[in-house]
């Protein structure tokens, strides 16, 4: 199973025998088979600093436009992504 623990802050990462084996937080360590590293765009800095040096990620400078609306585009669907040209667009809503 999984548990998520929310307005917990990780402070860093658990390592044994080279892999990451938990966390370690401002309320105590957790001890885990396997860790998401959700911190987005920080990802790899935060792996750093406390020695994981294998996060493939690099932030990069996007470009979002909001249009107008687009009869052929649903205005639920998510943002659309073009990676060609590292845009994202979605038609403008009045939700």
């Amino acid at each position: 199973g999984v548990q998520i623990f929310e307005g917990v802050a990780c402070t860093g990462l658990r390592t044994e025998g080279g892999r990451v084996a938990g966390v370690t937080t401002d309320q105590g360590d957790i001890q885990a088979d396997f860790v998401i590293n959700c911190t987005g765009m920080w990802a790899r800095q935060f792996s750093e600093s406390c020695g994981v040096k294998s996060v493939p990620n690099q932030a990069a400078e996007h470009y979002y436009l909001i249009t107008d609306p687009i009869p052929e585009i649903d205005p639920n669907w998510p943002v659309i992504e073009d990676p060609s040209s590292y845009t994202y667009i979605r038609p403008e809503t009045n939700d």
